[in-house]
């Protein structure tokens, strides 16, 4: 095994205020990646996410930083990806337009030979990921 890492960022039509409220509130996952999560729920420090078939993974909440945007959370294990020991951390800036910037990264544990599925896997689900935030927000302004 050997330690790797991912990153997604991207610009999104949303103010950085309204990314952050998403992120932050650390539950409703369903609500943004709803394609990979069915349900999420939280129990003290640990948010409970639940997929298809109801099969189920725990994530240590390691950090929610409201000041600083950022959210940063442990999966020991999951039954998703060939990987271990992810941290993941989510974090808000904004552009030079008063635009949301959503950066997600993870580090994970990972055998050499499944290393660039596991880094194409999490890159699509950080796009589809911070879309999913994109299209929330403007749901619920048109709503």
């Amino acid at each position: 095994m050997k330690k790797s890492e991912q990153t997604v960022e991207l610009s999104i039509n949303a103010t950085p205020k309204a990314a952050w409220e998403v992120i932050g509130a650390v539950t409703g996952v369903e609500k943004w990646l709803g394609a990979m999560i069915k349900g999420s729920r939280v129990e003290g420090q640990k948010r409970i996410c639940t997929l298809d078939g109801g099969v189920e993974f725990r994530e240590d909440i390691l950090k929610i930083d409201h000041e600083n945007r950022e959210f940063k959370y442990g999966i020991p294990e999951q039954p998703m990806m060939p990987v271990d020991n992810i941290i993941g951390s989510m974090k808000v800036t904004q552009d030079a337009n008063g635009k949301a910037v959503v950066r997600w990264h993870w580090t994970f544990d990972v055998a050499e030979e499944n290393e660039a599925q596991a880094k194409e896997m999490l890159a699509g689900a950080g796009q589809m990921g911070i879309k999913g935030i994109e299209e929330l927000i403007a749901a619920q302004v048109t709503a």
